[in-house]
């Protein structure tokens, strides 16, 4: 009884051993093929045979298999894609009777497409057509990671970009570099279901992330200077996609890191009458600006906030403490701030809504005309309200625009309120207005606006 045990169990093992050595040495051949082929073959009943077909495709692209098995018995089919000397599986499926398609995208490599019998027990007839289209591509190098291009060139800004995202190569990354802060557009079209747009700065950190379905969208990034990198990430799909980035200058006046007090300690003053631009940016939601106030007064502050939401500005002392604060929505409005002699910190902090551009400009506060009167023939007494600075300027034309003909007075002490101007023509219209200024550490004089004219006749 033991015997036939294990005679049985050694015809057994035999049996196994033998069907493993079919399997093993089967009947394989490989053809290699072009894209467009009709490929024709069969599989003979009774034998395990493996067919593989080769191919190569330069580019990236949209591939079609469609298969036609005349048989009952059903065949097997895998796409690979050959890396170095192994395969990475693609694709498969069964074949049975009739047609079946077959879709992808895929990159551009080296395939092979293996097609078996299944231990059918009878003959199968069967065939194949490829298409292959190829996909536009800007850059057909590898850039499906942060660190391979790294070292490559930034994109060019206005030009359009075409990319590809495949079965075998889901992301792409793109360099751009910008000189300076400004908003960065891209304007985005794409074929694919579902794709990610990431926005990365040199570290690999995310700035932007959007989540974009198929069609057309546009994208706005109010960035600091800096290299960037836009990365394609498909989440469901694949096919192609375009985009253009383009790119505006802020016109930030100071392109220096000056988000903290500190940073600006050692910075130089900024100058007084003129347009200071500053930029609110993903990440440098906030500025400062040194100021150093030559003379106690009343100092105006004209801001414009060209954001679509509240902007925080505030005076501080050197020591970072409140002197005032006032809350600016979009466009233009000016402060009136009293301080005295020293140095000065003024911040800039976006509170919500969109980043984007404002700009400032510090000058001694205007004085106001009182009156005009004519206390004799061809003369003119101007009075006006006293103001802070160092004294004022009166300017007085026949031109209501103060474009020709204009003539002034200086007046270098800040306590005197009238001056009559004299030897003008008799009866003739004159049009007046006047300043005040401070004298800066330099000699040289910070001047107040204009005030409002005000027009008289002479005697």
């Amino acid at each position: 009884m033991k015997t036939r045990k294990l005679l049985l169990t050694i015809i057994a093992v035999i049996a196994l051993c033998l069907l493993m050595t079919a399997t093993a040495f089967a009947d394989t051949k490989t053809t290699p093929i072009n894209m467009g082929d009709t490929v024709k073959d069969s599989f003979t009943a009774g034998n395990y045979q493996v067919y593989e077909y080769t191919f190569t495709l330069a580019n990236s692209g949209n591939l079609k298999i469609n298969f036609t098995n005349d048989s009952d018995d059903f065949i097997e089919y895998t796409l690979e894609e050959v890396v170095d000397a192994d395969t990475k599986h693609i694709e498969g499926g069964q074949v049975r009777k009739g047609d079946t398609p077959y879709e992808d995208e895929l990159a551009a490599g080296k395939y092979v497409i293996t097609v078996n019998n299944n231990y059918s027990s009878g003959n199968i007839n069967f065939s194949f057509t490829t298409t292959f289209t190829k996909a536009k591509e800007s850059y057909t190098g590898d850039n499906n990671s942060i660190n391979v291009i790294r070292n490559s060139d930034a994109l060019p800004f206005g030009t359009k970009v075409y990319g590809h995202l495949a079965q075998n190569d889901e992301e792409d990354w793109y360099k751009i570099k910008l000189t300076s802060s400004g908003k960065l557009t891209i304007a985005l079209h794409t074929a694919i279901k579902n794709v990610n747009l990431e926005i990365r700065d040199a570290d690999e950190n995310y700035i932007a992330a959007e989540y974009v379905g198929k069609g057309d969208e546009t994208f706005k990034y109010e960035l600091i200077k800096g290299t960037y990198y836009i990365h394609f990430d498909q989440t469901d799909g694949y096919g192609a996609y375009n985009f253009k980035p383009t790119f505006t200058k802020s016109g930030e006046t100071y392109q220096y890191e000056n988000d903290s007090i500190n940073l600006v300690r050692k910075k130089a003053a900024i100058p007084f009458a003129t347009t200071i631009k500053g930029h609110f940016a993903i990440g440098d939601q906030q500025d400062y600006y040194k100021l150093s106030v030559p003379k106690a007064g009343k100092y105006t502050f004209k801001i414009t906030n060209n954001t679509t939401d509240t902007t925080d500005f505030e005076v501080r002392t050197k020591d970072d403490e409140y002197v005032a604060e006032f809350y600016h929505d979009k466009g233009t409005k000016s402060y009136k701030v009293d301080l005295k002699k020293g140095t000065y910190y003024l911040k800039f902090y976006r509170l919500s809504g969109d980043n984007g551009n404002y700009s400032f400009k510090v000058t001694p506060s205007a004085v106001s005309l009182k009156k005009l009167t004519k206390p004799s023939k061809g003369a003119i007494k101007v009075t006006w309200n006293k103001g802070t600075g160092n004294g004022y300027q009166i300017q007085y034309s026949t031109s209501s625009t103060f474009k020709s003909g204009n003539k002034t007075k200086l007046i270098t002490s800040n306590t005197t309120t009238s001056k009559t101007i004299k030897s003008l023509k008799s009866k003739k219209t004159y049009y007046v207005r006047i300043r005040t200024y401070v004298t800066g550490s330099d000699g040289k004089k910070i001047w107040s606006n204009w005030s409002s004219k005000k027009k008289i006749t002479t005697l």
